[in-house]
């Protein structure tokens, strides 16, 4: 049976692992520079803290398990579906914002749903949902 700790932190791969993937689908979309060097500063904070989480993972002897084909497949059909009439900036940041939104839920869940995760653990916890807290207001700022 899986810890609180171990919990939490795969919640925290498949964050993580849901923002690169969104971040690398939409990027290819926009021809805005200002949005894709967001986008690219935004990708690269995703993979340090996913880096982290594999870290601790390893580190408790325990798999990452990131997200699964039919939740990647599922999130590529709603942006394909979202973006088809319209691949306008204005329509791409209000995506990112309400994935950042989530994300931020997300986190608030874990922290919630797993009490005895380890210190560690929250730290990165709660420092991915601060950092999608201040992504979800970038973008919202583009919209």
């Amino acid at each position: 049976m899986q810890s609180d700790n171990e919990k939490m932190l795969q919640e925290i791969v498949q964050n993580t692992e849901m923002g690169k993937n969104t971040l690398d689908e939409l990027m290819s979309l926009t021809h805005d520079q200002k949005l894709r060097d967001e986008m690219l500063r935004q990708k690269r904070e995703y993979r340090r803290i996913n880096q982290a989480a594999h870290t601790a993972l390893d580190a408790i002897g325990a798999e990452a398990h990131g997200q699964s084909a039919a939740a990647r497949m599922s999130v590529s059909m709603g942006i394909r579906t979202r973006t088809m009439m319209d691949k306008s900036t204005r329509n791409l940041a209000t995506m990112l914002a309400e994935g950042s939104g989530q994300g931020v839920l997300d986190c608030k869940r874990a922290e919630r749903d797993y009490p005895e995760a380890s210190p560690g653990a929250f730290k990165l916890c709660h420092e991915l949902g601060a950092f999608q807290s201040d992504a979800e207001e970038t973008w919202r700022g583009v919209v």
